[in-house]
């Protein structure tokens, strides 16, 4: 009789359990359907903006500055409230989120504090408020959606839907679409279709490598087709070679990622080798012929670049620790904004500039050496950590964990190109830039997924209590 009610007892238990399961797997799966939705919605309105078919920059005949759309700070809010319950059904994980992500919660109380002597205090405060909302909005996504590939699905579903935008928007609106430097699209310029291609392409080749059946490839092939085609139509030469360049490099970074500790830091010291013999080879050759070893960058000015660089450097010597402020620099005030203080070229109105054309500059510029410093650790951390990933998956032993190598492959390109691109454009926690949300949005989603990547399903499916270490979360 005992063993009978000890039975029951364990059943009953068993289908308690069961059932708590099953409500788990429940809301996981409608908040992750909650989650998918925010994701696309922020994703489309970043591509698209709040001024589609404009291809004109629209200056403000009052400050001469190009104005902010009202809609913008709507559209943010109201983002944001859409995705606030969010934090409710996961509240018990908001502390535990919050110790993962804290050098970002670190670098986020620099920049406040920068706001206190900013040169626009008022603008700077709205950058940072503005950029309040988008990390938390991104901490919402990735707490929603906590299985990688639904989010690698959220977002090559945005990518498809604006690479038939563009794509129909070139067939049966060319005129709206075409401009005289290249295809623009639905975009205020051709560079802008080109940087969102480039996105496009790869969010939907990794998803590609995903796709198990031919039908699912098909579809995923011509979303690519048609995206690369709009990236060679738009003219946009350095989103077309960073493109190029990374579809090459991935093949190799996977095979080298693939191979063994040491080898890895062999084939490390094998190309910091060659790159020290050749520098010093050609430090021989202009010592023993008499020539500057810069003389090759001489006349080299990146599009006009250098003369922007050479200002904002100059405005970094005068304020080297505590910076402008942040997002006070460009687009401020007239009457304190620093570049329309001078007859710099850049500062006229035919030629109005507002970023350094360097996302490391701009982050010295307006937050100081600190800003720069721990901006630059923030974004290694993520580097490192998404290549890690990479490497575990390749050598997992699970199925569940081997799915996760396709989004860990694009966590691990994208933020090596994202360093590239910053140091041609400034996107690097700037205010309304669609790159630097997006490497907010990956930076917060492997900190908050790195602690499990012992766990089976790792980088996949994290799953993490509050008040439990990352070693007691992974064998729970």
């Amino acid at each position: 009789m005992t063993q009978i009610r000890t039975d029951a007892l364990e059943g009953w238990h068993a289908g308690q359990a069961s059932r708590a399961r099953d409500r788990v797997d429940f809301a996981d799966y409608w908040l992750g359907l909650w989650g998918s939705a925010v994701l696309i919605a922020m994703l489309l309105y970043l591509l698209i903006g709040t001024e589609p078919y404009i291809h004109i920059a629209v200056l403000d005949p009052e400050t001469g500055v190009a104005p902010v759309s009202p809609l913008n700070r709507i559209f943010w809010i109201a983002l944001l409230a859409f995705a606030a319950p969010i934090f409710w059904f996961r509240r018990l994980m908001l502390v535990e989120s919050a110790r993962r992500v804290w050098p970002l919660i670190l670098m986020m109380v620099w920049f406040t504090a920068t706001t206190r002597w900013a040169i626009d205090p008022g603008v700077s405060a709205k950058r940072l408020f503005l950029y309040l909302m988008v990390m938390l909005i991104c901490v919402a996504i990735s707490l929603a959606v906590r299985v990688g590939h639904r989010l690698h699905a959220a977002m090559a579903s945005a990518c498809a839907i604006m690479v038939g935008i563009d794509f129909f928007s070139w067939i049966l609106l060319y005129d709206k679409s075409i401009t005289d430097l290249g295809l623009a699209g639905i975009h205020t310029h051709k560079n802008t279709l080109g940087s969102v291609m480039m996105f496009c392409s790869l969010v939907c080749g990794t998803y590609l490598v995903s796709q198990k059946t031919w039908p699912q490839r098909l579809f995923w092939i011509g979303v690519l087709a048609a995206a690369f085609a709009l990236l060679v139509a738009s003219k946009s030469k350095t989103s077309l070679a960073i493109l190029v360049v990374a579809a090459l490099a991935a093949p190799l970074l996977v095979w080298v990622l693939g191979q063994r500790a040491k080898v890895i830091w062999a084939l490390l010291a094998c190309a910091g080798a060659l790159g020290g013999t050749v520098m010093l080879a050609w430090l021989a050759w202009c010592a023993a012929q008499g020539l500057d070893p810069l003389s090759p960058l001489s006349g080299v000015t990146f599009t006009m670049r250098t003369d922007v660089w050479k200002f904002s450097l100059s405005q970094v010597a005068l304020r080297p620790w505590s910076g402008a402020g942040f997002g006070s620099f460009w687009d401020i005030d007239p009457a304190v904004q620093p570049s329309l203080q001078t007859d710099e070229w850049f500062a006229k109105p035919d030629a109005y500039t507002n970023e350094s054309h360097n996302g490391y500059i701009d982050l010295a510029v307006t937050t100081g050496v600190f800003g720069l410093i721990g901006s630059l650790a923030l974004l290694l951390r993520w580097m490192s950590r998404s290549l890690l990933l990479v490497r575990q998956a390749l050598f997992a032993q699970t199925t569940v964990e081997r799915e996760a190598l396709p989004y860990g492959l694009y966590l691990a390109i994208f933020p090596l190109l994202f360093f590239v691109h910053n140091f041609m454009e400034s996107s690097f926690f700037t205010a309304n830039a669609t790159f630097g949300v997006l490497i907010l949005l990956i930076g917060i989603d492997l900190d908050l997924r790195w602690p499990e990547r012992a766990r089976i399903g790792g980088i996949s499916a994290p799953e993490f209590s509050p008040g439990k270490s990352p070693t007691t979360a992974s064998r729970s």
